[in-house]
């Protein structure tokens, strides 16, 4: 045990010990290289640059570190904090200018950002400059490896073929894996948008900084891209030995990389690069982060959690989701973060769908994530083609009158023979007025384990709290519940949620259950019950269990409704698609409290269950059997 505290002071030593003695013999080797130098020819070399090439040289400078600014911005729209652009665009090239000439760049960085924006507080003041170092890095890393080496390598024709495997490799990858657990706590990666706009920007960042450095050599000393490509890995190694400014390992990057230009020629142009990329800039973002008053409260509304209710009964899954309520004027609805998406869920929930599709864009684009509508319905698909959105089919809800839902019909026949199978086989199906939690979470359990897991978002997931004010249907068979489902309400609409039951259960009894809710829909008014949504039929083969699921449906011959999703344009569609389909198939944990913030009623409410980590039996015991009221719409 001493043995092993004794290791651990050593092994910080050897981490800084290592790009510490690199850079010791980069500077050496440097003080060698510019021993041989002819000073009166770099001084002569320095002097022959004309005015007009430090003048493009600084707008070239000017140039990269409005890129940098922009970099900043995409970090803060991911973490989400709200502020203004400008004086988050300021306070991050000011970071940079200051920290790259300083060394310790991710410290000096922070501590240059906390002066500026000291209302994010040092958490967010660390994450945001941890996520734009990192990124960076990550950044700098693909256009090494896919574009400067094979440039420099005499095989620039390669480059376009790496970016265009790099490129889809890293979009799927974030895809994929959008979080990652760290330490104990949830990190969201860069949204595909956010990482597609971070990569851009450091390739321009990388070629207005070698162009800067290109304009003060002489005409004819190197090709520029060479000269941009051999900037790249040069700075690369600058970066990572964490030199002040990467004096040493970055010049002799460059000489080893650029042999055929001569020796003076090289160091001229440096030494006019380090001062007009490296000192003004510096000077400059010092007087600011002076002079400039620190921001120390912002003006930013909190997000309001959008209501579960709507003109559809399915507007109550919000209660599930990452939510927020997106308002203008007397339109309003429900918009649900995913890892790629700000998705506007089903239509306006107030109002009307147009006049709140530009306040969607700005949301999303306001946090790097693509603006989408899904499952809204046919009028509302119209409406967004005509403001220029792309809209296609992506799923066909199936609704029944149960006023006049009778089972004596043709098209039902299949019905009546699965529900006379289901009362020979002893299955009884009626309501719930007091739920047995335990019982339903252990039937939950088990289908979920047989099925893959439950599916989220814009499909219901089981949870007590949401559930203790909703429709319960359970059926029975010699007293022991086998399966149960759950709805939803509107105005005049129930739609089923949920459908658990026991492997093994009789032939019938889903549809046992389904008709007991049409008929009490029937009896309380409901002028439509909703049989839930399919895939759209070009989707079908895409999706395990959905032709059983039609035939299922189909059995109580329903009338078919489509609805839409839409995105501002067709890439942007796919793209959402895709996420929101792996959104379902992989949802997260219930993040959103169901607590009397979300249900606007005036009657007490059934909280989240505080002990969520106990057993389903011990944990089910803390709520009452029944919530005293209902969902307000």
């Amino acid at each position: 045990m001493q043995t092993l505290q004794s290791d651990r002071p050593a092994r910080p030593l050897l981490r800084r010990a290592l790009p510490l003695s690199l850079a010791a013999v980069c500077f050496w080797l440097l003080w060698q290289e510019a021993a041989t130098l002819d000073l009166p020819a770099v001084a002569t070399s320095l002097g022959e640059i004309p005015a007009w090439r430090w003048i493009a040289a600084g707008l070239a400078t000017l140039a990269s570190f409005r890129v940098l600014a922009e970099y900043d911005l995409v970090g803060h729209r991911h973490m989400g904090t709200g502020l203004d652009p400008r004086r988050a665009r300021r306070a991050g090239a000011a970071s940079i200018a200051i920290a790259q000439v300083t060394g310790a760049g991710p410290a000096v960085g922070a501590a240059v950002r906390w002066r500026l924006l000291p209302v994010l507080g040092r958490g967010g003041v660390l994450a945001l400059s941890a996520l734009v170092g990192l990124s960076f890095m990550a950044s700098w890393a693909l256009l090494a490896v896919a574009v400067a080496l094979p440039v420099i390598g005499g095989v620039a024709w390669l480059a376009p073929l790496l970016l265009a495997v790099a490129l889809p490799a890293v979009g799927y990858g974030l895809w994929r894996v959008p979080e990652i657990r760290l330490l104990g706590r949830t990190l969201r990666l860069p949204s595909l948008q956010a990482a597609g706009r971070m990569i851009a920007l450091a390739a321009l960042d990388l070629i207005f900084a070698g162009l800067a450095l290109w304009l003060l050599m002489p005409t004819g000393t190197v090709a520029p891209f060479t000269l941009i490509a051999a900037y790249t890995l040069a700075l690369g190694a600058g970066l990572m030995l964490g030199t002040p400014g990467g004096v040493g390992p970055f010049e002799l990057g460059l000489a080893l990389l650029l042999p055929a230009v001569g020796a003076e020629t090289l160091a001229a142009a440096l030494i006019g690069y380090r001062l007009i990329y490296y000192a003004v800039p510096c000077v400059i973002a010092a007087l600011y982060a002076t002079l400039a008053r620190p921001l120390v409260a912002s003006a930013v509304p909190t997000p309001r959690h959008a209501p579960a209710r709507g003109p559809r009964a399915e507007h109550a899954f919000v209660a599930q989701s990452d939510s927020r309520l997106l308002v203008t004027g007397p339109h309003s609805a429900a918009l649900l973060s995913t890892a790629q998406t700000m998705t506007l869920f089903l239509g306006a929930q107030t109002g009307r769908l147009g006049p709140l599709l530009p306040g969607l864009r700005a949301a999303a684009r306001s946090e790097n994530r693509i603006a989408c509508l899904y499952k809204i319905t046919g009028r509302d698909a119209v409406a967004a083609r005509r403001a220029g959105w792309s809209a296609v089919p992506v799923a066909r809800e199936a609704v029944l009158d149960p006023r006049d839902f009778t089972l004596d019909t043709p098209e039902r026949r299949q019905l009546r023979r699965a529900l006379r199978k289901a009362a020979k086989d002893g299955i009884t199906a009626r309501r719930l007025s007091a739920p047995d939690w335990i019982e339903m979470s252990g039937i939950n359990a088990r289908w979920a384990a047989a099925h893959g897991g439950e599916r989220g978002l814009s499909m219901g997931r089981f949870c007590p709290a949401f559930l203790s004010d909703k429709p319960i249907f359970a059926a029975y068979k010699d007293g022991r519940m086998v399966a149960f489902i759950t709805c939803v309400t509107a105005p005049g609409v129930m739609s089923l949620d949920i459908m658990r039951h026991e492997d093994g259960v009789p032939a019938g009894t889903m549809q046992a259950l389904i008709v007991a809710a049409v008929e009490a829909a029937g009896r309380e008014g409901c002028h439509e019950f909703n049989l839930a949504a399919l895939p759209d039929a070009r989707l079908m083969r895409f999706t395990p269990g959905a032709e059983g699921l039609e035939r299922f449906k189909t059995a109580f011959a329903p009338r078919w409704r489509k609805l839409y999703i839409a995105a501002p344009d067709m890439l942007s569609l796919a793209i959402a698609a895709a996420d929101l389909w792996r959104t379902i198939q992989q949802p997260g944990a219930l993040r959103q409290p169901l607590t009397a913030g979300i249900w606007e009623s005036a009657a007490p409410t059934v909280p989240a269950p505080a002990n969520a980590t106990l057993p389903p039996a011990r944990r089910w015991r803390a709520l009452p059997r029944r919530a005293g009221g209902r969902m307000a719409g």
